[in-house]
């Protein structure tokens, strides 16, 4: 049985409808304190929040659009656009760092290359999702990191995943499409705030 990284939903802060300055203290937190569970325990636990590496990646001045399909793991989610690449942190990726401070970064690098192909690139964290809108978002959490990629990606799971590249203007046109973590991250990056800030 799939075993999933939580933590006590109160480690988290007050969920909100912008994407959370990622401290980093926060940071280390998250990366100290959690523990795995049975994944299916956690789905209806809200208790814990799963906390979910939550990549956005970047070509240029265009960004990697992607649609779930039926054949995709979490039903709820279904026919919805979404701006991440990402999913839950399992114990492999603990086993593989050595060091409980990179099994964040452990779990992006390998769901990055299970889910699209990319080369080259630049990933750090920008902040952070805690939402209440939705079942899924009561048991989740999400680190979203801000990815580059020198080369063009290209979806891998494209049994689960259809994806191109698309400019904001094009996200826009599809935004009530977008599951709700990626219309926040789409808020955000529209803001004319920095982009480029979170953690060194």
């Amino acid at each position: 049985m799939e075993q999933v990284y939580v933590l006590p939903a109160e480690r988290f802060p007050s969920p909100s409808g912008k994407l959370l300055e990622l401290s980093e203290a926060l940071w280390l937190e998250l990366c100290d304190t959690g523990h795995f569970i049975p994944r299916p325990q956690a789905e209806e636990n809200p208790r814990f929040r799963q906390l979910i590496p939550y990549c956005v990646v970047r070509y240029g001045e265009r960004f990697l659009l992607m649609r779930r399909t039926k054949k995709g793991g979490e039903a709820r989610l279904h026919d919805l656009y979404t701006l991440g690449v990402g999913g839950h942190i399992n114990p492999v990726d603990f086993e593989n760092g050595g060091d409980q401070g990179f099994v964040i970064l452990n779990a992006m690098k390998r769901e990055l290359h299970e889910e699209i192909y990319i080369s080259n690139y630049e990933a750090r964290p920008v902040g952070l999702i805690v939402l209440e809108d939705s079942a899924v978002s009561k048991v989740h959490a999400g680190i979203v990191f801000s990815v580059v990629a020198e080369e063009a990606p290209s979806v891998l799971e494209t049994h689960k995943l259809e994806g191109h590249l698309a400019t904001l203007d094009e996200i826009k046109a599809v935004y009530e499409g977008l599951e709700s973590w990626s219309q926040l991250v789409f808020d955000w990056l529209k803001a004319p705030l920095p982009k480029e800030e979170g953690l060194g």
